[in-house]
């Protein structure tokens, strides 16, 4: 059964989900009925700081709508999603996963990183916004490494939340 949430998120990607009548209504003596409904999870950045750093230069049009794509299927996962062009070494440490476009900027966050937290996050290193925008097949790749990178980042969370 999907919840709310889960509905509305396939709304959103334009999915209709059927929903059997008998499904939709606990019936009032069933123990479905009377358990309350699980509450969602919180996005990402309001249960402690998990959140993605994208960095990407966004001067151009066609990298300025690849990044907003990345950023509405990340919210989608809820998580919060925080934009930037400059690396900066703060944000890096706050970050639980990162996705770089351009070689310049992984290069740049690569430096401020220390070895052992490049290994401990999730991270993404992709060419260039513009160029990925053209071409399907570096999109299908970048969209499969979304995945496996916030494969990482929520077992980083359910870790995290054991403790």
């Amino acid at each position: 059964m999907l919840d709310e949430d889960s509905l509305r998120r396939l709304a959103e990607m334009g999915i209709d989900a059927y929903m059997p009548r008998v499904a939709t209504r606990p019936r009032a003596g069933s123990a479905d009925a009377a358990q309350p409904a699980a509450s969602a999870p919180a996005l990402a950045g309001e249960a402690g700081g998990y959140r993605v750093l994208l960095l990407a230069d966004t001067k151009i049009a066609a990298a300025r709508a690849l990044t907003a794509q990345v950023q509405r299927a990340l919210k989608l996962a809820r998580v919060e999603c925080t934009v930037a062009a400059i690396p900066e070494e703060n944000a890096l440490e706050k970050a639980a996963g990162l996705v770089i476009f351009g070689e310049t900027l992984a290069r740049q966050a690569g430096a401020l990183l220390p070895g052992a937290r490049q290994q401990t996050m999730g991270w993404v290193a992709a060419p260039d916004a513009a160029g990925i925008a053209r071409d399907g097949h570096a999109k299908r790749a970048l969209w499969s490494e979304l995945r496996r990178m916030l494969r990482v980042v929520n077992g980083t969370r359910s870790a995290d939340g054991a403790q």
